[in-house]
């Protein structure tokens, strides 16, 4: 038979593969031209074309090649005569262009229209999606691909939902952590920047992702929470709903002081503070009588909660010089012991 039936399929080969690289100069140059224009949609489409249309035409190429070989292009022929495994290629092919240019939309601009919509929407939510419509672009492309070339999908839907069961059960941990991201964004239990307390750690919010939370604490070090553990947690926000926050001052002092004395004292301290709001306004409150003491607390209204630690180290170190000045003794703890004498009579 010789090479000559074998010159067609080897020229039509070579030539997809010129075409292939040709076309994918072209959408270089393209693609930056596209870049110096106002708007990203046709960056976006570019892309999406670029790699899939590249391996198209080379596909292309070999499946006619195929067509014009002896024997094999009389099977093919045969076989496709409804030409469904074109069809099938042209599906997939398609799906790959339209599942990249999803995730592209969604990267460029969802996370631009997360952070343009504070209180509803943010980075976790467009990452679910990025991470989810991908997956769901592939599946519905896989299965309608299938189906075109006469191929039964039930059983393959039945063992894809055993196979999902299993591994939804294997990766119960990763998916309680993804769930728990989208319940931090829906819910608003907090956002990148503020001060929150929770599970014995107190920081600010780092960065949030649809698994985890990075908590940043005031040593400069960096602590990562599982998104699960955080939603079964009591979390303590100080910025929500404002960034002013109520601090607590105990005051302990030693029986005998006049009340009257303790409040006017505290009073006059948390009025000369500039880190202390005069409204609401300072109240001191009489709560305990201890064991070897008076117990009063000092409640006071901070601006911004960074002001927090300092206004309590500034109101404690005034309380110390106030109150040595104006002899109000600060106690430590004591027992009195009485010591009954014996009367040395013998029962």
């Amino acid at each position: 038979m010789g090479l000559q039936p074998f010159l067609n399929p080897l020229i039509i080969v070579a030539a997809s593969f010129i075409a292939a690289r040709i076309i994918n100069l072209i959408l270089g140059i393209l693609i930056k031209k596209a870049e110096k224009t106002g708007t990203k949609l046709d960056d976006i489409i570019l892309h999406a074309l670029g790699r899939p249309l590249y391996i198209l035409i080379i596909v292309a190429g070999l499946y006619y090649a195929v067509l014009q070989t002896p024997y094999l292009g009389d099977f093919i022929t045969q076989k496709d005569a409804d030409y469904l495994y074109r069809k099938f290629i042209l599906t997939i092919f398609g799906t790959w262009i339209i599942a990249s240019f999803t995730k592209r939309i969604i990267r460029e601009y969802g996370f631009r229209w997360a952070a343009s919509i504070k209180g509803q929407m943010n980075d976790r939510l467009v990452a679910l999606a990025d991470m989810s419509a991908v997956y769901i672009i592939w599946l519905i492309g896989i299965i309608t691909a299938l189906s075109g070339i006469g191929y039964e999908i039930t059983p393959l839907i039945t063992g894809m939902g055993i196979a999902g069961l299993a591994i939804a059960l294997a990766a119960k941990n990763v998916l309680s952590n993804v769930f728990g991201g989208v319940t931090i964004t829906v819910d608003q239990l907090y956002k990148v920047g503020d001060r929150i307390e929770m599970v014995g750690i107190y920081g600010d919010i780092y960065e949030i992702k649809p698994r985890y939370t990075k908590i940043k604490t005031f040593n400069n070090t960096i602590i990562t929470v599982p998104n699960s553990k955080v939603i079964e947690e009591q979390i303590i926000n100080y910025a929500v709903p404002d960034t002013s926050v109520r601090v607590k001052i105990p005051v302990s002092v030693a029986y005998g002081t006049d009340p009257k004395k303790v409040d006017k004292a505290l009073l006059d301290i948390a009025d000369k503070s500039r880190l202390i709001l005069k409204e609401p306004k300072p109240l001191v409150r009489f709560i305990e009588y201890a064991s070897s003491s008076l117990n009063f607390e000092l409640l006071v209204w901070v601006k911004h909660y960074d002001d927090r630690h300092p206004a309590i180290d500034w109101i404690f170190r005034e309380i110390f010089v106030l109150f040595k000045n104006e002899g109000i003794v600060i106690p430590f703890k004591q027992m009195d012991i009485h010591i009954k004498k014996d009367s040395g009579k013998t029962p």
